[in-house]
């Protein structure tokens, strides 16, 4: 069954930029009741202002579980449900593994992959106590991205944050789907955002390079995901088998990525 957009309360953390942003204006023009929540509060306040002001902005960092909570707070006062949590704030590092710093390492996990299951602990008692709609009470989407499935080089820290939200969000779904609560893993190609500008460090001159995909092709995936909730959303049609295939031919592949290598 169809959940309607219209009406429906919806939390995006990492909403000032990229796909968060890019989310939020299609669930916008659609009639959704959104809690935005990121580091930079005044582009939140201009994305609320030019679309009715009716929405909820909270400034917040998801690598502190405090934060985490108060999103979740926020959207409860604000609408009294939250119908979807979207998990997308993150950053990337561009790194041989060799020289990743354990601070780095840290900082990426605690925001990636930290700030996902904290904002997930968060909602989780409110969405179990909420009326179904539409067949659902609640759904968590996690934006991971294909590297969970196939690290890429120079990428090591990054994939493997993304490789743990993948597990979290397949173990997740099962656990909380007698409550009725769907669970979305959301896998995105490389995508045209500020991803690198905003967060990443590093060096990105030797990075294999690849497809790409604009954030609104991977908003409007994750808008269907959302109507009809499914366990996983590529919004590259050609990318899930694809990195199926990678599994099976692992030596081949290292060799394909060594030559992208420059």
């Amino acid at each position: 069954m169809a959940r309607a957009i219209a009406g429906m309360s919806i939390v995006i953390t990492g909403a000032s930029a990229g796909i968060g942003l890019a989310l939020a204006r299609r669930l916008a023009a659609q009639g959704a009741r959104l809690t935005l929540a990121a580091r930079r509060l005044d582009r939140l306040d201009a994305f609320n202002a030019a679309h009715g002001g009716g929405h909820r902005c909270v400034r917040a960092d998801v690598g502190i579980a405090a934060d985490c909570a108060a999103v979740v707070d926020a959207a409860r006062a604000a609408f009294g449900r939250i119908d979807t949590l979207v998990c997308n704030a993150g950053f990337g590092l561009h790194q041989p593994v060799a020289a990743t710093s354990a601070a780095d390492w840290r900082a990426m996990f605690a925001t990636n992959l930290d700030g996902t299951v904290e904002c997930i602990r968060a909602v989780l008692p409110l969405m179990r106590a909420q009326d179904p709609v539409a067949g659902w009470r609640g759904q968590i989407v996690i934006v991971s991205s294909c590297l969970a499935r196939r690290a890429a080089p120079l990428m090591a820290a990054y994939s493997a944050t993304k490789a743990a939200q993948l597990s979290l969000a397949e173990a997740l779904r099962v656990e909380e789907r007698p409550r009725r609560i769907a669970v979305t893993s959301v896998h995105p190609i490389g995508t045209e955002t500020e991803f690198q500008a905003v967060a990443g460090r590093g060096d990105a001159s030797g990075v294999a390079t690849g497809p790409r995909q604009s954030a609104d092709a991977v908003a409007r995936a994750m808008l269907r995901a959302i109507r009809r909730p499914r366990p996983e959303c590529w919004p590259a049609w050609w990318s899930r088998p694809a990195f199926a295939a990678m599994g099976f031919v692992p030596s081949l592949v290292d060799l394909a990525m060594a030559r992208l290598l420059r």
